[in-house]
Parts: structure tokens; C-alpha cells; sequence
């Protein structure tokens, strides 16, 4: 009985390990120079791990075969002190070991510590439980989805505006904390277009694991359409009945913390900045996909999916109100810009 739950409950580990979604967190995906440098100490460090496994485990093997308890000994077994040579060479080779390892990773270090030229600077803030992105010098502010060109480097500036919390693509580049009051950096390049999957890496409060984010790589030309689009953008003329009701309804109810270019409300910083929410491909900080289907329910309440959002619900809503008010934050977009075909990584 005992033995026939214990296969039951390791079939159903091992069918969660394989149900989950290796692409959140990878490592050593070659996307970028730093994931190769961490991927090449990698190899090394398991190379070395794997040999002195190897060699511990033979050595622990072959000294309980040989010197077994065979049932015909008498008396003492003959003392020995020692063998220096021995105990010299096992000290030795674990510290020439270790100064290589220690070698491979300052190379490393030194290598992914120094920032390129003529890279462009992006200011990530983060807050519970979302992610602020400001384009330095473009006058450009998003929220959730960071846009990138490929093959342009870019020097990440973050903080806090609450908590501590950590942004961290990790096919793109290692963790990086956001700190308030300070000011962390790091950079990368990323060379293949796709969207990056991020995840915030510091226990933040109850959504943690809900604080998730999208890096979109893009062509050139796709991000100069995206910074032209950014840089005019003014919010469309609700001429249809239905994004009349829901801009009238979004400026009494959301306009207060939600930003949106080209309005009164441009400035506000307290939410996320919807100017383009109907390029976004994710709501509730990268947890579902851009449809009514999920963004209907954000929009009635929030905490009732999210917990912890400091987003409030909206009882007094009816499903039409929340349809309306969906309709036209989904119309705020820029046109030409499509990013559901890219792989996902």
C-alpha cells in the first residue's frame, strides 16, 4: 500500500515537472553574450563537479568492496598512520580546482561587468505587483511589455518604489534587484527577435509569483514604428456608442491612477500607463493573455484574481460597464504593430 503511493505520488512530480512551461526560465539560452558566458562557467564548474563525484564515489565504492566485513578476521586489522603523499595530492588538486574555477569566473564577471557604448537606457521601476518601463530621452513610458530592438544594447536602470523586487529575463540576462532608494543596473544585447518571459525573482508579497513581465524583441524597423507611434500618440476619438460609454466610464473610475498620452491624465504615475493597451499581448502584469476573457474581471476586481493589488474593485460596475471600459483601453493602440507571431522564449 505504502509502496504504491509512493509510485503514485512520483509519477504525479514527475508530470508537474514535465507540465511546466520550460520557457519562463532558461538560463542558457544563447539569446544573449552574458547567458553564454554564464552557460560556458557552467560547463566548467559541472565538468569539474562531475569528475570529483567520480572520483569520490569510485574511491568510497572500491574501499567498502575491498575491505568488507568477510566474516573471517581475527583479531585487529594492521594500524597504519597515514600517507602523506596522498593526503598532499588530495589537498593539492581540489585547491589547483578551485583556482581555476575561481579564474574561469572573474573572467566571466569582468566580461558581462562592462557596459557597451551607445547603448540605449531604459528606467524599470518596480512596484507591487507590476513593472513601470521610461525610455530615457525618447519621452516614452510603458508598462508590463518592454520593447526592444534587436542586436541594439541596452543598460537597464532600475529601482523601487515600495520593496525590494528583482527583474529577471533569464533568457536574456541574470537577476538584477530593484532597491528603493537606489539605483541597480545592468545590460545586455538581445540578437533574436521573440518574447522573453520575466519573472520578479525577490519575495515581494502575496503576488510574487504573479509579478511577471514580457521583454519583446523587435526589428529596427518595427521599434522605430513603435517609438514614432509612442512619441505622437493621442488618444482616438470615441466615435462608437460603446467607447464613448467606456471612456466616459474610465475617466470617472480609472483616470486617477492610470495614465493615458494625449489626455488630461498623461502625467498620473500611481498605475500602470495604458496608453497603448491594445498593443499589449498580456494583462495583470504578464498572467493572461489580452481578451475579455481576463481583462473583464480584472477590471470588476482586481484583488479577487490578484492578491494583493492595490488596484481597487469596482462593485458598481455591471459586466456591461466592465465591457465598455475594456473596449476602450483596447482601442488605445498604436497601429501596425503586431506581436503575436513572434517565438516565445
Amino acid at each position: 500500500m505504502l509502496r504504491g503511493s509512493i509510485v503514485v505520488w512520483v509519477l504525479l512530480l514527475l508530470g508537474l515537472a514535465l507540465g511546466q512551461d520550460t520557457r519562463v526560465v532558461n538560463i542558457l539560452d544563447p539569446s544573449t553574450a552574458y547567458n553564454r558566458e554564464v552557460t560556458r562557467l557552467l560547463i566548467w564548474v559541472s565538468v569539474f563537479a562531475a569528475l570529483i563525484f567520480i572520483v569520490v564515489t569510485g574511491a568510497l565504492t572500491y574501499t567498502v568492496i575491498k575491505f568488507r566485513r568477510r566474516g573471517n578476521e581475527q583479531g585487529e586489522p594492521p594500524q597504519f598512520h597515514g600517507n602523506d603523499r596522498l593526503e598532499i595530492i588530495w589537498t593539492v588538486i581540489p585547491t589547483v580546482i578551485i583556482v581555476i574555477i575561481f579564474g574561469l569566473t572573474a573572467q566571466s564577471m569582468i566580461a558581462n561587468a562592462r557596459f557597451p557604448a551607445g547603448a540605449m537606457t531604459v528606467k524599470v521601476t518596480g512596484y507591487q505587483f507590476w513593472w513601470d518601463y521610461e525610455y530615457e530621452g525618447l519621452g516614452i513610458r510603458t508598462s508590463n511589455e518592454l520593447i526592444l530592438p534587436v542586436n541594439k544594447p541596452v543598460i537597464v536602470e532600475m529601482t523601487s518604489k515600495d520593496i525590494i523586487h528583482s527583474w529577471w529575463p533569464a533568457s536574456l540576462v541574470g537577476k538584477q534587484d530593484a532597491i528603493p532608494g537606489i539605483t541597480t543596473r545592468l545590460h545586455f544585447t538581445p540578437e533574436k527577435e521573440g518574447t522573453y518571459y520575466g519573472q520578479c525573482a525577490e519575495l515581494c508579497g502575496a503576488s510574487h509569483s504573479r509579478m511577471r513581465f514580457r521583454v519583446i524583441v523587435v526589428s529596427q524597423e518595427q521599434f522605430d514604428r513603435f517609438v514614432e507611434g509612442a512619441k505622437g500618440f493621442q488618444a482616438p476619438a470615441a466615435t462608437d456608442p460603446t467607447l464613448a460609454k467606456g471612456q466616459q466610464l474610465f475617466n470617472q473610475q480609472c483616470a486617477a491612477c492610470h495614465a493615458v498620452k494625449g489626455t488630461a491624465n498623461e502625467a498620473n504615475r500611481v498605475g500602470p500607463d495604458l496608453s497603448y493597451f491594445g498593443n499589449r499581448t498580456t494583462v495583470g502584469a504578464g498572467l493572461w493573455e489580452n481578451t475579455d476573457t481576463y481583462l473583464i474581471p480584472w477590471i470588476k476586481n482586481s484583488p479577487g484574481v490578484k492578491p494583493g493589488s492595490k488596484m481597487p474593485p469596482f462593485p458598481q460596475l455591471s459586466d456591461e460597464d466592465a465591457r465598455a471600459i475594456a473596449a476602450y483601453i483596447k482601442s488605445l493602440k498604436i497601429e501596425g504593430l503586431d506581436f503575436e507571431g513572434l517565438p516565445q522564449f
